[in-house]
C-alpha cells in the first residue's frame, strides 16, 4: 500500500512539475508518440465523462518504436482526480481513475456518491451494488437489492450469498470460529441496539438465545425416552404414595418444581421424555382401574344373579 502510494504520490508530484517547466509543449494526449514525456491539454481524446478542463499528462513509452506501446498518467486540476490507461497505440482506450487513500486514511470507489460515511473503505453504485470475493471454484457475493427479485431478495434488502461452480456445486458458507479449544469463551452472535446480544453460537457446540423462536417444525435429537416405564420390574407407585409426595412437595414424582425451572431452565428432550414418563403411568393406572371395574362388574352381575333367586324363591 506505501509503495503504491508513493508512487501516486511521485506522478502526482511530476505532473504539477510539469506546470513549471518551460520545456513543456501542448498536445493531443490522445494521440501516441515516439517518447515519453509530459503535456499539457484541455480535451485529451476520449476523457472520462464529467472531467474537463485543463490536464497534465505524463506518457510512458518504449525506446523501440516496434513496442511503442505507451501508459497514460493524467490529472486534472478541477476534479483533482488521477487518471491511467493503456493506449496500446490506440487514443480510444479507455480511461480509469486510480483509487487513492484520503488525508484521513479513507478510500471510496464508484461514480457520483455524495452520501457521507465513516467507513474506512466504501463502495458504491446508484443500482444493485454488489461486493465479490472470488477464486476458481466460485464467488462470494455481498449484494444490496435496488429492486424486488434482485440478487432474490427485496428492495433495499442486503443478500450474502456463495455461487460456488465447481464440480460439486457447493453454495455452503461457514462462519467459523478460530478458537478450537471447545470451551465456550468465542462466539458469533446476533445484535441490536435495543436487545444486546440476544443471539449466541458458542465454540463448544452450544447455542443461546434470549428472545423467542418461532418455527413451522422443530426436530430434536433425544438419547432418553420413556418407554422403560412398560417394564415389567418398573416400580410404579401407588396413588396413594402420588398423592403424600403432591402434598408434600407441590409436584409430581421426578419433575422438577417451579423453583428449580425458573433458576435453571430445561432440556427440552429430558423434559418431553418426563412428561412421557407421567403419561405412561396414567396409562397403567386406568388399565388397573379398569381391570378393577370390569371384575367389579362381574361380581354384580353374579349378585343381581343371586339377588333374582332369592327372589324368586320366597314367591
Amino acid at each position: 500500500m506505501k509503495k503504491n502510494l508513493s508512487l501516486v504520490g511521485f506522478i502526482i508530484s511530476s505532473l504539477f512539475y510539469s506546470q513549471t517547466s518551460n520545456t513543456q509543449v501542448r498536445h493531443d494526449a490522445g494521440a501516441p508518440t515516439v517518447i515519453s514525456g509530459f503535456y499539457e491539454t484541455s480535451s485529451p481524446i476520449n476523457y472520462p465523462t464529467g472531467a474537463s478542463g485543463w490536464w497534465h499528462l505524463l506518457d510512458v513509452r518504449h525506446s523501440n518504436p516496434a513496442n511503442n506501446f505507451g501508459m497514460q498518467f493524467a490529472g486534472n486540476f478541477i476534479d483533482q482526480e488521477l487518471y491511467f490507461r493503456k493506449t496500446n497505440n490506440d487514443a480510444s482506450q479507455p480511461w480509469r481513475k486510480a483509487v487513492m487513500e484520503t488525508s484521513d486514511g479513507k478510500v471510496r470507489i464508484g461514480l457520483n456518491d455524495t452520501f457521507s460515511s465513516d467507513s474506512s473503505l466504501r463502495v458504491f453504485k446508484a443500482e444493485n451494488t454488489s461486493f465479490e470475493v472470488a477464486n476458481s471454484n466460485g464467488f462470494l457475493q455481498i449484494a444490496r437489492s435496488n429492486c424486488n427479485g434482485c440478487y432474490g431478495a427485496n428492495i433495499g434488502e442486503t443478500v450474502i450469498r456463495n455461487l460456488g461452480t465447481n464440480s460439486q456445486g457447493s453454495h455452503n458458507i461457514i462462519f467459523s470460529m478460530p478458537n478450537n479449544s471447545n470451551d465456550g469463551s468465542t462466539f458469533i452472535g446476533i445484535n441490536d441496539g435495543s436487545n444486546g446480544t440476544w443471539a449466541k453460537f458458542f465454540n463448544n457446540a452450544t447455542a443461546r438465545f434470549d428472545g423467542k423462536i418461532f418455527a413451522k417444525e422443530v426436530e430434536v435429537k433425544a438419547n432418553v425416552w420413556a418407554d422403560y416405564v412398560f417394564n415389567k420390574d418398573y416400580q410404579l407407585l401407588n396413588l396413594e404414595e402420588v398423592e403424600k409426595h403432591i402434598n408434600k412437595n407441590g409436584h409430581l414424582p421426578n419433575i422438577p418444581s417451579a423453583k428449580e425451572v425458573i433458576e435453571k431452565g430445561i432440556n427440552v428432550a429430558q423434559m418431553d421424555a418426563k412428561l412421557l414418563e407421567k403419561i405412561e403411568e396414567l396409562t397403567l393406572y386406568s388399565i388397573e382401574q379398569n381391570k378393577q371395574l370390569k371384575s367389579q362388574s362381574e361380581e354384580i352381575n353374579e349378585l343381581k344373579k343371586q339377588v333374582q333367586q332369592l327372589m324368586s324363591t320366597y314367591k
